[in-house]
């Protein structure tokens, strides 16, 4: 098969699988956001790529148990099943350092390609034995390198028909192998580096003519790292601008070292302090690399293997892209801490979406924004956050995880044009030979595009969202202000979050004039009391006929006793019964998650018409709204935790406004597909024919 006709047959699985979302057609965890649990003994080191596929409705992973067997599973997409086939049974230690790199021939065959962690020469490889199937593969052959050997990137250029190996060798500097005909064999191609350090390389390719790379200088414990970039073509090497370094040594020799390409960050060698190590690399749509890299701020002194304790809680991620003229960086997110003592600089791991350089996705055992632990039960945990660039260059967070009972880290991006699939490892990691992990996948859609024309029209509403921080508040300060950014993305719309300050007795926003001027107010905040001029504000919006909905807490936003209040704020208790249409008559038990269904007799509405799925689950506890109150009041969803039934989404109309109100709104909603269309259709739903 070639690759026109590879390409032909994704997209018509992918068209098949789009045009499936519609009406309800297709009930399945993948299109529900749940996680799935894809292999339940698998890891994997950084160091290697691809280590995973999207091939229109299937995604290819490599991993390595945890008695050191290299797998490689497929997961469909369309049936939600997986097969796994063993390569190495029995002959590589348990080390995750060993993973293969995969890569998908022109034939359609796939190719893995994989070494021990050092502990030989040989770089082993296997090809599958018929198009497009992973099952069956051929025997495993070996190259003999000149030194002990780790890691393996696997990258086709189509203009030369060269495949190329990047990999660890001789005294741990970079080197490659070389292919002409699509990794049947291989020639030993050159030495990338010949520099007194273990430089640790990620690379990337264009698929074309280009092959990108970041290094450090040496293995953060022993040295100061910097950040470097550079890029091979038509056999040279070149800095960032297109500035020649010079032909690529295709010796075992190399003039070159990891300074002499474009500095993108500088640790500053002479202190102890910001040392930096590679994650990931990616091109954007015009082939200009982004790239994250992790900076220890408190890295313990250099080679130091005994008093490991002494360092290593604060890692941050950073993000840098280049603009054409200069690299471009920032630091967005707390890291947190290491994932154990002796490897101090091995955090949970940032990882780039390969079409966007505005989405990444971290594993962090803090608050990214705040650097606050996540605590479960008293011990820190880690979670994966999904996180989005907003128009003036700050990071918002969505977690993607939460509460977890076991450790989250390294995730792996994969996206096409209409879904974005994260892969990931949950469980325990003691050290990179002593792990029990499963690998979890998540498939988030994109949501149905809008017309230019439309957004246009959107982008004259403003839609202002009031928050409030509390411990009880469900994580609206992570989850609304992404969901704002997201929501301007994909439907054109103003948004702003207000997020006031104060205790609950005294609490107040900081700006009057985006509640004065909302088109619609959505509330997610709990239990506070506002200034007198700020509660009539919104009184106002309603008295005016404008819109408005309420997520979760809503249903206890402004109830708080009389008598707490501070001098000039007020309560409103009335807000929910006379405006959200029921009471707040407790909640379910805390551990019960919510199964949640369309209401068949109301399946018709333009709220929950167009949702991809007619059931799915929520991670949060069920409010008890029933009985409602208001007559004129369509049931939109149910939900069903512990045995019993609650309305968990519905609408009402108070005076000429349109009222929208969901129990819904647990953190990890925030990173599901139909929840994200719900919102997005009641806000649709909330503005049309608005003034």
């Amino acid at each position: 098969m070639n690759k026109r006709c590879l390409a032909l047959f994704a997209t018509q699985l992918l068209l098949g699988m789009y045009s499936s979302l519609m009406a309800f057609q297709f009930p399945s965890p993948l299109l529900a956001g749940d996680d799935v649990t894809l292999h339940e003994d698998g890891s994997w080191c950084w160091f290697q790529d691809d280590r995973a596929l999207l091939l229109g409705d299937r995604v290819i992973f490599s991993g390595v148990t945890s008695e050191g067997n290299n797998t490689v599973t497929e997961w469909n997409l369309k049936t939600n099943q997986t097969r796994a086939v063993n390569l190495t049974e029995g002959m590589l230690p348990a080390d995750d350092h060993n993973v293969s790199a995969l890569m998908l021939r022109p034939d359609g065959r796939f190719l893995a390609v994989y070494a021990g962690h050092s502990i030989d020469s040989l770089i082993r490889y296997r090809i599958s034995e018929k198009p497009g199937d992973m099952q069956v593969w051929a025997p495993e052959q070996t190259f003999k390198t000149n030194g002990r050997v780790c890691y393996s990137n696997v990258y086709r250029l189509s203009d030369t028909g060269e495949t190329f190996n990047f990999y660890r060798g001789n005294e741990n500097n970079p080197h490659f192998l070389i292919s002409k005909n699509d990794g049947n064999t291989w020639e030993f191609g050159g030495r990338l580096f010949e520099d007194f350090g273990r430089a640790y390389l990620r690379y990337t390719s264009d698929g074309k003519k280009r092959i990108h790379f970041i290094t450090t200088e040496e293995h953060p414990r022993h040295y100061n790292n910097s950040i470097y970039h550079g890029y091979y073509e038509d056999g040279n090497l070149y800095k960032s601008d297109g500035t020649l370094v010079g032909p690529i040594s295709r010796t075992v020799s190399s003039p070159y070292k990891p300074t002499d390409f474009t500095k993108v960050y500088d640790g500053d060698v002479s202190t102890r302090a910001d040392v930096a190590w590679t994650s990931d690399i990616k091109l954007d749509a015009q082939g200009r690399p982004y790239i994250v890299f992790s900076v220890t701020k408190d890295p313990i002194t250099k080679g130091e293997t005994r008093n490991t304790s002494l360092g290593g809680f604060d890692h941050r991620y950073h993000h840098a892209y280049w603009d054409g003229a200069r690299w471009v960086g920032q630091e967005i997110a707390y890291a947190g801490s290491r994932l154990y003592p002796g490897e101090n600089e091995y955090t949970g791991l940032i990882s780039l979406h390969p079409m966007r350089s505005d989405i990444v996705y971290i594993s962090a055992d803090v608050d990214p924004k705040t650097g606050n632990p996540l605590l479960i039960n008293g011990e820190r945990r880690y979670e994966i956050f999904r996180g989005t660039r907003t128009k003036d260059s700050q990071w918002e967070w969505t977690p993607v995880t939460y509460q977890s009972s076991e450790d989250n880290i390294r995730p792996i991006i994969l996206a096409d044009q209409e879904k974005e699939v994260v892969l990931w490892l949950s469980g325990r990691y003691t050290t990179y030979k002593d792990y029990q992990l499963n690998v979890k996948g998540r498939v988030r859609m994109q949501p149905p595009s809008l017309p230019e024309q439309k957004k246009t029209a959107n982008s004259q509403k403003l839609i202002t969202f009031l928050i409030s921080e509390d411990p009880n508040n469900y994580e609206a300060t992570w989850t609304v202000p992404a969901f704002a950014n997201q929501l301007a993305e994909d439907r054109g719309y103003r948004s702003q979050v207000l997020l006031g300050s104060g205790p609950r007795e005294g609490y107040a926003f900081p700006n009057n004039r985006h509640i004065t001027d909302a088109d619609l107010l959505i509330v997610f905040m709990r239990r506070v009391g506002l200034p007198k001029e700020q509660l009539k504000l919104i009184k106002n919006h309603l008295a005016a006929g404008k819109p408005l909905i309420g997520i979760r807490t809503a249903n206890h936003a402004f109830s708080i006793p009389q008598e707490t209040l501070e001098t000039g704020h007020e309560a409103w208790w009335e807000f929910v019964p006379t405006i959200l249409g029921h009471e707040n008559r407790g909640y379910g038990p805390a551990e019960s998650p919510t199964h949640v269904t369309v209401n068949r007799k109301n399946r018709k509405h333009p709220i929950v018409n167009k949702l991809p799925i007619s059931e799915w689950s929520s991670q949060g506890n069920i409010y008890l709204v029933n009985p409602l109150l208001e007559p004129n009041t369509t049931i939109l969803l149910e939900g069903v935790s512990d045995g019993h039934r609650e309305p968990v989404a519905f609408s009402l109309g108070v005076g000429r406004s349109k009222v929208f109100y969901t129990s819904l709104g647990f953190p990890t909603d925030f990173s599901k597909t139909p929840f994200i269309q719900l919102i997005y259709q009641a806000i649709d739903w909330s503005l049309e024919n608005n003034p």
